[in-house]
């Protein structure tokens, strides 16, 4: 190759170079949305081009008609409890705008900036609440995803929710206005009927719950039953609940994001499983048995899952389980069943539990737990015992003693439950 050609070259490897140097190839970095014009229209302006009616109705707004409006995204649909929509707000009034979208909350975060332009959409109305989109099948539906870059404009970073609206009491749903609606408000001095009563949200459907002022008004919290937080208990005691006020006809409703729009509120403590046995591998995860003669084994299969001891004249047997942690439980209950097929006998069959094993049975202060089965009777026993303060530790152990039984003894479903937050 000669000289004249390595410069020739050289020169096209340096400028396609300068040119990669400035272009910014970084994937990671997206370029900042921004939106070139300005709002004309507010949203109480626009509100006020439609009439809600009995019936859902809408109005279409026409291609060249130029209406822009701009608001800050109050709504996001992370947890499940927002679907396919949106909500913006300005300081005139709220709008919920309806797209064929379930993840939204990706592109549209809370406190996002975002022009709309309306031409060709429909402002229209669900069961009176009003509401942005297409219209089509005598409804109200969603904007499809693939068009959302016709009509929303998202302009610079997030910058964080509008302040709430206060409010203290709530009116019914025909005395609040069409600007009021769709807007972000916090209620104080609130407190929900069914805390620590009920869920969010039953499994099969969206629920509604009713939530209590300080003035005895009441509004409807609104969950549905896809959101991740529909299983968990209604919050107990009086705060405060951030969300977006809305109307189902003549019902004045509240949705919120998240839990995390809850404040000043207790979580009440739940019921849960605190405890419980794998009997296919019971004594490789801590189960002691000891004693004389024939050992307890567990018995694995489709009609029984437990424990079970066959012994014989002047045997003595001792079942102990592994260390459970009560210390943080709150009113734990055992519970568990026991059946004798030759009779039950309460001298030769026992339970006990104690707060602090001292890794010796016979050391061990052992307290007796009285069983509730009848002597002689031979079917299946359920039993529960409500366990005492002193045995919330974190050292908690349970004892299944026989000894100079006539009767063999199987033990299932032994468990533990008790209150946690």
């Amino acid at each position: 190759m000669n000289l004249y050609n390595m410069k020739k070259i050289s020169i096209i490897v340096i400028a396609i170079a300068a040119i990669l140097t400035g272009c910014n190839l970084d994937p990671d970095v997206a370029p900042m949305p921004t939106f070139v014009g300005e709002a004309n229209t507010t949203i109480a302006e626009l509100l006020a081009m439609h009439t809600i009616g009995s019936e859902d109705s809408y109005d279409s707004i026409p291609v060249g008609s130029n209406i822009i409006i701009c608001g800050y995204v109050t709504t996001s649909d992370e947890w499940g409890n927002n679907y396919k929509y949106l909500n913006i707000e300005d300081e005139t009034g709220g709008i919920q705008i309806k797209i064929d979208n379930k993840a939204l909350y990706h592109k549209y975060r809370v406190g996002q900036k975002l022009y709309v332009k309306c031409d060709g959409l429909v402002l229209g109305d669900y069961r009176k609440l009003p509401q942005l989109g297409l219209w089509a099948n005598g409804s109200m539906q969603a904007i499809p995803s693939f068009k959302t870059y016709l009509y929303l404009f998202p302009d610079g970073s997030p910058m964080g929710a509008p302040n709430p609206i206060v409010m203290t009491s709530i009116p019914s749903a025909n005395e609040i206005p069409s600007t009021m609606y769709n807007r972000r408000v916090i209620l104080q001095g609130a407190t929900f009927v069914e805390g620590g009563l009920a869920t969010f949200s039953d499994p099969g459907a969206a629920t509604s719950h009713d939530i209590k002022m300080a003035d005895g008004t009441t509004v409807t919290l609104r969950t549905s039953n896809y959101a991740t937080f529909a299983s968990e208990m209604l919050p107990v005691g009086t705060g405060e609940i951030t969300g977006i006020l809305t109307r189902y006809n003549n019902y004045v409703q509240l949705v919120i994001n998240s839990p995390a729009d809850l404040v000043g509120f207790t979580v009440p403590l739940e019921r849960q499983t605190v405890f419980s046995v794998n009997y296919a591998n019971a004594f490789n995860e801590g189960w002691i048995q000891t004693g004389s003669g024939n050992p307890w084994q567990t018995l694995v299969n489709s009609s029984f899952s437990g424990f079970f001891v066959n012994p014989s004249a002047d045997e003595d047997h001792y079942l102990i389980s592994p260390a459970i942690n009560l210390s943080s439980t709150e009113s734990p209950e055992l519970s568990f069943t026991h059946r004798a097929p030759q009779g039950f006998d309460p001298n030769t069959m026992m339970c006990f539990y104690t707060p602090n094993y001292t890794g010796d049975v016979n050391t061990t202060l052992w307290i007796p737990l009285p069983l509730t089965a009848s002597n002689g009777v031979t079917t299946s026993v359920n039993e529960l015992f409500a366990l005492p303060e002193g045995a919330q530790t974190s050292n908690f152990r349970l004892m299944f003693h026989i000894t100079n039984a006539a009767s063999s003894w199987y033990l299932s479903d032994i468990k533990i439950t008790g209150l946690v937050r």
